[in-house]
């Protein structure tokens, strides 16, 4: 908990764990937010309260509307809200993104689009009704994630199994360390290397090698954000880069700080979202 802000997190049911790594209710009072999101995987958010922008390389996307899927972002991306900022929805592990948008990881890459893009009609006045009741105190943050579950659940589509199981196995792979080798990956996957490589981004956004990549930079921020960080895990970050300055390269290309300001005043957002809770689509799989 911030001073400044809350964000609460909430586990899905058992039944959707593979698809949905959390839900999260998140509120900032103030009338002028800015911050950066790191975005590493895909989101569908609702806004009853707040507007503005985020800015991505490829332009400025508007926030606007009731509700917005984030496609996942290669870099650590800024906005700037006018609050008071209120935001619910559900983190999507992979397998969710597919099941629920059926559209490929890259195709939205580095963007933000208005849910019904994606997601159909539907969505658009679900999300209508279930900000109005939140506005009207209605309902709280957890009874409109309560009620997005439901929504999110009868429209989950079934994945091919052998894409279902390359997802499983690639997402064991993320989790052997902090920078696995790729040709592990590919020993364990029922495809040729080509197949493998289209297949691994069609899901997670990036090929193999850039999906090591940038998991690397956000895990290593997450634990340098840490107040405890332990000698294991501090040994882990150092075998994990060339050197120190390949370490605050890669950081700051992927979590748009260095680590000496992550955690710090300026950046209480980002300290918080680079949490594991964000971005573990591993405990599900590595049982």
């Amino acid at each position: 908990m911030s001073p400044r802000f809350s964000l609460t997190y909430y586990d899905p049911p058992e039944r959707l764990a593979r698809h949905v790594l959390a839900y999260f209710h998140f509120i900032w009072e103030d009338e002028i937010i800015e911050d950066r999101h790191p975005g590493a995987l895909g989101q569908l958010v609702m806004f009853p309260r707040g507007a503005g922008e985020m800015q991505f390389p490829t332009g400025t996307d508007p926030v606007r509307g009731d509700a917005y899927v984030f496609c996942g972002f290669t870099t650590a991306v800024p906005f700037r809200i006018s609050g008071p900022w209120h935001v619910y929805g559900a983190s999507l592990s992979p397998l969710g993104w597919a099941a629920l948008t059926d559209t490929p990881a890259p195709e939205f890459l580095d963007r933000i689009k208005p849910a019904e893009t994606l997601l159909g009609p539907d969505i658009s006045s679900f999300s209508h009704d279930l900000n109005t009741a939140y506005r009207a105190g209605e309902i709280d943050g957890k009874e409109a994630c309560d009620r997005l579950s439901d929504w999110i659940e009868p429209r989950l589509r079934a994945l091919p199994p052998r894409h279902e199981k390359l997802i499983e196995t690639t997402l064991r792979w993320i989790a052997k360390s902090l920078y696995p080798d790729v040709d592990d990956l590919f020993a364990n996957l029922a495809y040729s290397r080509r197949q493998a490589e289209r297949l691994v981004e069609r899901y997670f956004g990036f090929p193999p090698a850039s999906l090591a990549r940038k998991f690397r930079a956000v895990r290593a921020s997450a634990l340098l954000a840490k107040e405890d960080l332990t000698d294991e895990e501090e040994a882990q970050i150092a075998e994990a880069f060339y050197d120190q300055p390949h370490m605050v390269r890669e950081i700051r290309r992927f979590c748009g700080y260095t680590p000496s300001r992550l955690g710090g005043p300026s950046d209480p957002i980002l300290q918080v979202l680079l949490q594991l809770k964000n971005f573990n689509p591993l405990r599900h799989f590595t049982d």
